[in-house]
This record gives C-alpha cells, structure tokens and sequence, in this order.
C-alpha cells in the first residue's frame, strides 16, 4: 500500500547500496531534494534524523542489502518519508517493543527515536522479508 496520494510530488526516490558508506549521501539526497521548496527548517532537521536512523536500521538488519528512499510533499505541506528495506526477520516489532533490551544496551533505539522526532510513523511488512517505514512530518500549525 503506498502513501503517496494523486497531489503528492515525489522529491526523491533512490536506492542505496547497503553500507554505512551511503548514510551521508541519503542525508545529503535528502536534504537537497527538500532545499528546492519551502520546508520548515524543524523538518529538515527531523527528517534527517531520521533518514539516519531508519537507514542504520536497514544496513544492520540486512548487511549489504540496498535499500530506497522515497520522499514526497503532500498537498497539505507535510513531508512523507519512506524506506524500503530487506529484513531477516519475522518482521516489525510491535511498538510496545521500540527501544531497547535494556536500559543501557548499546543499540535498539531507532524506531524510539524516529517514533519521537515524527508525527507519525507506519511500519508495513507487504512483502516477505521486506519491510516499509514511512515517516510522516507535519509543517506546524501558523495562526
């Protein structure tokens, strides 16, 4: 199921090779696509964020393995962002579950965190070992 709506413009929509190598070339995609229209600079700040975090995510789920970025605008001025990614795993924890093991565990604070930094985030398992996260941001509300 796609987010992407009739009056969406899709901005950026690139796969990347899945090393730590390409985390600074899909903020900098990123924030070059966003840099071409107006978006509040709160959201560009989140937005990359988040790239980094649900990017970081899918290279250590499924080292070596690519995955796509997809950003659009949506007619209301929120940006959608989503990451297409290959998992090993049965599938998305639940999100009771985001966070770590443990309190000082070393890793497992992605999706806490892109959970925190976004409007909303929806987490889709369409294909077997494939896994969508699409991060909504929400331009704030001007009196």
């Amino acid at each position: 199921m796609s987010r992407v709506g009739r009056q969406d413009v899709v901005v950026l929509d690139r796969e990347y090779d899945g090393t730590s190598n390409t985390l600074r070339v899909a903020r900098n995609d990123l924030m070059a696509a966003l840099d071409s229209y107006v978006i509040e600079d709160d959201i560009k700040e989140r937005a990359q964020l988040v790239v980094s975090e649900l990017a970081t995510n899918a290279i250590q789920a499924s080292p070596g393995a690519a995955y796509g970025l997809r950003v659009s605008l949506a007619a209301d001025g929120s940006v959608l962002m989503s990451l297409t990614s290959s998992t090993l795993s049965d599938g998305p924890p639940p999100r009771n579950a985001w966070g770590p093991a443990h309190p000082i565990a070393v890793r497992g604070r992605g999706l806490l965190i892109v959970g925190k930094l976004t409007d909303d985030v929806d987490i889709e398992q369409s294909l077997p070992g494939t896994i969508v996260v699409t991060a909504t941001f929400r331009p704030s509300a001007h009196d």
